[in-house]
This record gives structure tokens, C-alpha cells and sequence, in this order.
């Protein structure tokens, strides 16, 4: 039988290929931003032929002034033997009128434009390996639910509701964010380091800068020193980094500045007793003023918890690496730095993989690009993968 599903992934996505490149040019002529919400519908309505195809039952979960999120069920005959979630995010980091400036196109191998590769062939593997199998009837006696949220980018605040509710009664989790390799290997993903981002502001004293010089308290010079303290926070030994940017303060150089304020990132912790520690460090700036007469105000919030290695993702690794050696590539387990969802829904208690989708280059840039031989290896990838988890996660 896996000889025989090998050559149904395969064929499959030899098949779905072209259809699939056709997709991806429309979706990457769209601006898709988070938050621009005639983007996110027009990105919605190209996939909804394909979620109809399916024969998924298609919820939207709208959140005003941000967009829609989708969650898909396909849906087997009977009681489920199990709740697969399949994640992809909806959303890109280029502002509006940038698709229409860097249009799609391709290059040899590769297919060219933005939000390509993140995370838009993830959305589409997804949603065509699960195809492949229902075109041959095979698809598994489990829930198939897609979970497509449109703020991933900015650090899924509203889609986290969604993925809290479906864990409740999920089995495990695959992500489609962007391929890895390493060493020649293909690499997927069981744990991801969490990210913190927030703000400094410091409160001074306004006097002119000549005749009342001594009557002012610099909110410019405080806010010097308390960069100067975050860096010191550093953790090299853990690859926990803190960084300010952007920052501003005063008004002209002939003024004391009354007030300053700095953006910062604490990225890299490997685990989420890790948060503790970190703001531990933050509560701490307050308290240590250099300026006498300066107040100083610091806050922060979560942008992606950490994703922790636990057993049941490592048995869950076991399934994907099982599915990508029948297609004779040679799987290895990796932790990767940048944050992804696959955090969140592994905050709930879901096992998850990440990395499913095609090799990217560029992500995040005007020159994003995305393998096509990787696309069609990742499309018969999913089928199997999909096929191989709900036989054998479970036993």
C-alpha cells in the first residue's frame, strides 16, 4: 500500500503542479497585508474553490478592522478517529501597492513574489496534498481542519483565540510555514524560540538648553542608559537577545528633552520558563534611574511564546519523517529560531511539526522566491504525511 500511495502523492502533485502555479500568481497579485481586509477577502475568494472541492465545511471567524480567519473541517464518514489541524497564515508583511510593483513571475526553478514563499505555497500544499488523496478516496477516517489566520505576521493576537479553541479537541498539528535544509537534509521543525516586543518611554523635565540647562532632566540621556541596561541584559550563552529600535525623544537641540521613547525586541527564548527570566530583567528598569528627576515606563507583551520539544511532537516528527523517507529524502529534527504559530498551538498542549512547505529564499524581502521542484516534492509530501499521521500517530 505505500508503494502504491507514493505513486498517488506523486502523480498527484505532478498534476496539481500547474494549477497550483496558477493559484499562487493570483494570490501573490494581491496586496495581503494584516489588517487590509479587502486583501484578505479577495485572497479568501480564490481559495474557496478548492476548500469546495474538498467538501470542507468552511467557518469564517471575522475580526473587525483586521479580517477574516478561516477554519476548515473536511469531515469523514462516521465518528472521527482523530482531529488533525493543518496551519497556514492568510497574511504578508508588504504594505499595500507593493504586489503590484514586484509582480509574480518565474525564473527557471523558481517562482518569484511576495508572500511566495511565506506563506502562501504553505497555504496551497496544504490544501492540495489533503486533494490528492480524496481525488484517489483515500482520504483518512480523521477531521481534517485547516486553520488559516490573517495576523500570523504581527503575531496571530486575534487567531490565537481560534487555535485555543480547536486544541480543546485536537489530536496534533502540522505547519506549512516555509522548507528547511541542512546539510543537505530536509529539516522539520520541533521547537521554536519566543519573542517579546515593547516599549520604553521616559518622562523628563523640558528647559532650555543654555540659561536653565541644570533646571532640566533629559528624558533623551535616561533613555541612553536604559538602552545601554537592556543590552546588558544579553544572554549569549542561550541566544536570548535583546534589541532597541526605533527610538525617538525632544524637540529641538535647544531644549532639554522632556520625553524619549524606544521600541525594543527580546528574541531567542528557548523555552517559555525562559519569559520569566526576561521579565524579571524589564521590571527591573524602573527601578534603576540614572537621571535623577526622570520617570521611566516599560511594558511589553508576548508576540510568540516559545515551542517546546515535547514527546508526543517528537512521535509526531517520527510520522513526517517516516512519509518523507518514502519519498527517499533524508529527514532530520531541528529547532529553528524565527517564530512561527506552530508556537502557539503547541502552547495549547498540540503537538506540532513545522516547516512543511517549499524551500524559500528571501522571506520578508522584495526578493522572495519559492523552488518549484519543492513545491511539487512538498505537495506529495502533505498527501503522505497527512496519510501517515492518522494511521499511525495514534498507536
Amino acid at each position: 500500500m505505500d508503494k502504491e500511495l507514493k505513486t498517488i502523492a506523486l502523480e498527484g502533485a505532478e498534476r496539481a503542479l500547474p494549477r497550483i502555479l496558477g493559484l499562487l500568481e493570483q494570490l501573490c497579485a494581491l496586496d495581503s497585508c494584516s489588517g487590509h481586509e479587502q486583501g484578505n477577502r479577495q485572497v479568501i475568494e480564490l481559495l474557496r474553490p478548492v476548500l469546495e472541492e474538498l467538501g470542507a465545511q468552511v467557518e469564517e471567524v471575522y475580526e473587525p478592522g483586521l479580517g477574516t480567519h478561516l477554519a476548515a473541517r473536511v469531515q469523514p464518514q462516521g465518528k472521527p478517529a482523530g482531529k488533525l489541524l493543518l496551519m497556514a497564515h492568510l497574511d504578508t508583511v508588504f504594505p499595500v501597492g507593493s504586489a503590484a510593483q514586484h509582480p509574480f513571475h518565474i525564473d527557471g526553478d523558481w517562482a518569484w513574489g511576495l508572500g511566495v514563499g511565506d506563506c502562501k505555497s504553505g497555504v496551497l500544499i496544504s490544501l492540495f496534498g489533503a486533494l490528492i488523496l480524496k481525488e484517489a478516496g483515500l482520504l483518512p477516517p480523521w477531521e481534517l481542519t485547516y486553520l488559516f489566520n490573517c495576523d500570523e505576521e504581527i503575531g496571530s493576537g486575534s487567531g490565537q483565540k481560534l487555535f485555543a479553541r480547536e486544541a480543546e479537541t485536537a489530536d496534533c498539528a502540522l505547519v506549512f510555514e516555509g522548507g528547511r535544509e541542512q546539510d543537505g537534509h530536509s529539516a522539520f521543525v520541533t521547537a521554536r524560540r519566543g519573542v517579546i516586543l515593547g516599549d520604553i518611554h521616559v518622562t523628563g523635565k523640558e528647559a532650555h538648553a543654555g540659561n536653565a540647562y541644570l533646571e532640566g532632566y533629559s528624558a533623551v540621556h535616561e533613555l541612553a542608559q536604559q538602552i545601554v541596561r537592556l543590552y546588558s541584559f544579553n544572554d549569549m550563552e542561550k541566544k536570548i537577545y535583546y534589541n532597541v529600535a526605533p527610538i525617538s525623544g525632544g524637540r529641538p537641540n535647544g531644549v532639554v528633552a522632556g520625553e524619549a521613547h524606544g521600541q525594543f525586541c527580546v528574541a531567542g527564548m528557548p523555552t517559555n520558563a525562559d519569559f520569566g527570566l526576561v521579565e524579571e530583567n524589564l521590571r527591573s528598569m524602573p527601578e534603576q534611574v540614572t537621571v535623577e528627576g526622570c520617570t521611566v515606563d516599560v511594558t511589553w507583551h508576548t508576540l510568540f511564546p516559545a515551542m517546546e520539544r515535547t514527546e508526543d511532537s517528537g512521535r509526531l516528527y517520527g510520522c513526517v519523517a517516516a512519509a518523507a523517507e518514502q519519498l527517499g529524502l533524508s529527514p532530520v529534527e531541528i529547532s529553528d529560531p524565527c517564530a512561527t504559530d506552530a508556537a502557539w498551538i503547541s502552547s495549547f498542549g498540540v503537538p506540532a511539526v513545522d516547516a512543511l512547505s517549499a524551500m524559500e529564499v528571501g522571506i520578508h524581502t522584495m526578493e522572495e522566491h519559492v523552488s518549484i521542484s519543492s513545491i511539487r516534492q512538498r505537495t506529495a509530501l502533505a498527501a503522505l504525511t497527512i496519510h501517515t499521521v492518522c494511521r499511525d500517530f495514534k498507536k
